[in-house]
């Protein structure tokens, strides 16, 4: 009967350390998921903000040469009068 006893008690430790492996496990696994979820909403908002950047260069580099035309126009305008 002890011995009985003694079983189950063990195989009670070895089911909770078990129980503790596959917890620590899907813990594992469940933060690996997170980082990664996380990295590719870094690499999504790293991208987005080059994207804004080199939208705004092109606007900037437009507007200059819209500048640069309307300077030469009006030149051209002032040596014709």
């Amino acid at each position: 009967m002890e011995d009985a006893f003694v079983h189950r008690k063990r195989s009670s430790r070895l089911a909770i350390k078990e129980s503790e492996r596959e917890e620590a496990r899907l813990a594992q696994i469940r933060k690996a998921e997170e980082e990664e979820k996380m990295g590719r909403a870094r690499r999504l908002e790293a991208r987005r903000q080059r994207e804004e950047e080199e939208r705004l260069r092109r606007e900037q580099a437009r507007e200059q040469r819209r500048k640069e035309r309307e300077r030469s126009e009006s030149r051209k305008q002032t040596e014709q009068e």
